[in-house]
């Protein structure tokens, strides 16, 4: 008969951080060095939505993001580090692109550029913090994107498929299995390609009589239960869906133990039972046992005594997060006799709505969508959110394989091995989806920490990559012959902003700590300005390397065709139609126009009319040592005058009812309209400058009516680190690698003359990454449909300033 522990005073009184007198030393030394460990070394998440649902993108392509980042055991946005880095990662783990992305509250946005050139093939993305370095790389962010080619010139080699039969293991609840004792044993088959395999059979003692009947219920996972014999041994007969047989044995029952079992069914409680079968219970009769059961940086502690083989206690999860608790049975010396992991699925999660203003909506027609987000209460929850609309005749989705912000959050980083269709877990809290979550747990369970390493204090505390939130500038002042230079006073003078001094120490080293500021920005270092051997000269220091690229993950490194198919859709008949960004993917090989292009010379272009729509092309090779952009393009770009920095066309008159006036040019960079003064921009970041005047400049409407200036940027600035000239005598210009500006994402607007005149293949319809709800818990947005029809599906992830998640999806119609 089962005893119920509900009663017990020392169970009443639960509770985090204060615990019930007579428990043992050892187990409250371990209660306070999880304690320590949670205060002292704080895990990061990070989660990148992208502005697509799947990761299939064509080379030329624009891939924005928005990230957000949490104390992932305590459920709230990072208040720990300031910078991302998000890598770009080919086939060969090479490093392609790095950005460093500005986190405020936990939350920051960028893009990565795919080259036109970029070879067909998988790569991958790569986000993490530098405090994040002290933890498993399990918490590193990793996604894996297929890209195609749009002039397919480029050939995939086919994956090897992979042979060989199944592999089937089985997970004893707890941790043991034991005789005498039912227990529950879950399994998984998996496949020679790392996927589940579904299966059935038997159950069979040594003797061939059948104990259990085995089915898997998800994915090749199931989970069954019975009471093993003395002295019997056990095996699995086994059918796979490919017709193969198998006979597999599980593992051998000890003849002693003690179990721990778990219930999830109810979700507003963990059913928990403490079984030990009679050899165990004779020897331990009355001891003391404990439990201890951990969740999202709270720790709480259960002590009874054995003082019946079935223990059952009910503990309520009302106060828990969403996400893993970790249960584990001591002995009354601190052993730990038995573990088992269960997934709370809780109401912390936010609830969000969106509706549009219609259900139905003709091509390049307006959309008008409202956001609305209260937390679990029913109050307006203020947060930060991303909203991605992609057409879905281009990506057909299968929302339980989509990755989320919940996902991301609460369940991947914290499981072993390759999870199958995610979102399945967080799609509806059913039974089934509870019992097959709970054979995930079984089988693929990860832990914070292992106990007996914690015990022996073998976790590693030390904080060996500290928290980056701003950038440092440092370097070295030494005269010419190389000697250091102690207590020289070095000024740093920034483009904008308060100038600063700094002394170097008795190694001539100086530090300028706590900078903020974007990729590309200028600064003076200035010193003494001695001649002779004397003179000054400043070295500046390398930025630090990132983290090492671990291989990348051959069961996901594959390409998937689906890449291919969004090219063509993408590409069939329309020539350079605008795609995600407003980006042309189309090459120019040649081309007969003056200033166009080199023979057999390529060109990327921001350009909303596509490379070879110009009347002028401007490479930048051919200014990149250049001391200004004006400089540069004053009696380069034809017929155009420079006013402080801003580019005028001399025919760009327009007349009024009193007077001639002239307009500036319309500056575009990287898609982006709005900026006013070209000479912020550093020539060595151009890689070609375009001027459009009347056709060509007609694409961007009343807009473009006194000629635009269009300036694509390169690639992959970060790669090349500081760059330093000595202007004169101890003093040096510098252009350091910051924090990334993030492009904005072009959407354009069909209400505008002039805006229709190209195709409009867009996959991604429309990326907002900086929705943020007000006071009422609202928001709205605006946005013009493509030329494609069908469904339209639009998904936002986000979260509250206190750190709760939220996740919706809702579909509209095209036609």
């Amino acid at each position: 008969m089962k005893k119920s522990i509900l009663s017990l005073a020392l169970f009443i009184s639960l509770q985090t951080v204060a615990f019930g007198q007579g428990s043992s030393q050892v187990l409250d030394d371990a209660v306070s060095k999880i304690q320590t460990t949670i205060t002292d070394h704080i895990i990061e998440k990070v989660f990148l939505h992208f502005d697509r649902p799947y990761p299939y993108y064509v080379a030329g392509e624009t891939i924005y993001f928005k990230a957000y980042a949490t104390m992932g055991e305590l459920h709230e946005p990072s208040r720990i580090s300031g910078v991302l880095h998000v890598d770009l990662i080919d086939h060969n783990n090479a490093l392609l692109q790095t950005r460093a992305i500005q986190l405020v509250n936990g939350v920051g946005w960028g893009d990565l550029s795919l080259p036109d050139s970029l070879q067909k093939g998988n790569y991958r993305i790569r986000a993490y913090t530098n405090y994040m370095r002290n933890n498993d790389r399990a918490y590193f962010f990793e996604r894996y994107i297929s890209v195609s080619s749009v002039n397919a010139v480029d050939k995939v080699m086919a994956a090897t498929k992979k042979s060989g039969a199944p592999s089937l293991q089985f997970f004893p609840e707890g941790g043991n299995f034991i005789d005498d004792i039912r227990t529950k044993i879950a399994f998984k088959a998996v496949g020679p390609d790392g996927l589940g395999v579904d299966l059935k059979g038997t159950v069979v003692d040594n003797e061939n009589n059948e104990v259990a009947k085995i089915t898997s219920s998800h994915f090749g996972m199931g989970v069954f239960d019975f009471i093993p014999e003395e002295g019997k041994k056990y095996s699995a007969k086994v059918t796979y869906a490919n017709g193969s047989t198998a006979t597999v044995s599980l593992p051998q029952a000890a003849a002693k133990g003690i179990v721990l079992a778990v219930n999830t069914n109810d979700p507003s409680k963990l059913s928990i039972e403490i079984r030990a079968n009679r050899a165990y219970y004779k020897e331990n009769m009355n001891k003391e046992i404990n439990l201890l059961v951990y969740w999202s940086g709270s720790v709480k502690k259960v002590n009874t005594k054995l003082d019946n083989q079935i223990l059952g206690l009910d503990l309520p999860t009302a106060d828990m997060m969403t996400g893993i608790v970790q249960i584990t049975l001591f002995s009354d010396t601190g052993e730990p006799l038995s573990e088992r992991l269960a997934f709370v699925q809780n109401k912390d999660i936010l609830n969000l709505s969106l509706n549009s203003d219609k259900q139905v909506y003709a091509r390049r027609e307006n959309v008008m969508l409202n956001l609305g987000a209260k937390n679990k209460d029913g109050a307006p929850a203020k947060g930060s959110f991303s909203v991605s609309v992609v057409d879905e005749g281009k990506l057909a989705v299968d929302e339980n394989a989509t990755h989320n912000i919940l996902t991301d959050m609460l369940l991947t980083p914290d499981l072993k091995g390759h999870i199958e269709k995610p979102n399945y877990y967080f799609m509806s809290n059913t039974p089934e989806t509870r019992g097959n979550l709970d054979a995930l747990m079984l089988t693929q369970g990860y832990r914070r920490f292992v106990w007996k390493e914690l015990m022996n204090e073998k976790i590693d505390t030390v904080i060996t990559y500290k928290p980056e939130r701003t950038f440092n500038i440092s370097g070295t002042v030494k005269t010419k012959s190389g000697e250091p230079r102690a207590s020289v006073q070095v000024t740093l003078l920034p483009g904008a902003g308060a100038v600063k001094s700094a002394m170097t120490d008795a190694n001539g080293h100086f530090v300028f700590a706590d900078m903020v500021f974007e990729t590309g920005a200028s600064f003076i270092l200035k010193t003494d300005s001695r001649s002779g051997k004397n003179a000054s000269v400043i070295t500046l220091d390398n930025p630090k390397p990132g983290a090492a690229i671990d291989p990348a993950n051959p069961m996901l490194s594959a390409y998937n065709g689906n890449a291919d198919i969004l090219a063509s859709l993408q590409n069939a008949g329309q020539g350079a139609g605008m795609t995600s960004g407003g980006n042309s993917r189309t090459f120019i090989k040649n081309s007969s126009k003056e200033d166009r292009s080199k023979s057999g010379e390529s060109y990327r272009s921001s350009n909303l009319g596509g490379p070879g729509h110009a009347d002028q092309v401007i490479h930048g090779s051919s200014f990149e040592n250049a001391p200004s952009l004006v400089t540069a393009l004053n009696g380069v770009a034809r017929d155009i005058d420079f006013r402080n920095g801003v580019p005028y066309l001399k025919t760009g008159m327009v007349l009024n009812t009193s007077n001639e006036i002239v307009n500036p040019m319309l500056i575009i960079v990287d898609g982006v309209q709005g900026v006013k003064d070209i000479d912020g921009i550093l020539p060595r970041t151009v890689e070609t400058v375009e001027i459009l005047k009347g056709p060509n400049a007609a694409i961007y409407g009343v807009a473009g009516g006194a000629g635009v200036m269009v300036i694509t940027t390169r690639q992959n600035l970060a790669d090349d680190g500081p760059v330093s000239k000595e202007m004169s005598p101890g003093v040096y210009s510098f252009h350091p690698v910051g924090f990334y500006k993030a492009k904005e994402f072009y959407s354009p607007q069909y209400n505008v003359s002039g805006a229709a005149s190209l195709p409009d293949t867009r996959t991604t319809i429309f990326w907002s990454p900086n929705v943020v709800t007000d006071v009422d818990g609202k928001a709205s947005l605006s946005f013009f449909n493509a030329d494609g029809t069908g469904n339209y599906r639009v998904e936002v992830n986000g979260m509250d300033d206190k750190g709760n998640l939220g996740h919706q999806v809702y579909h509209y119609k095209v036609q």
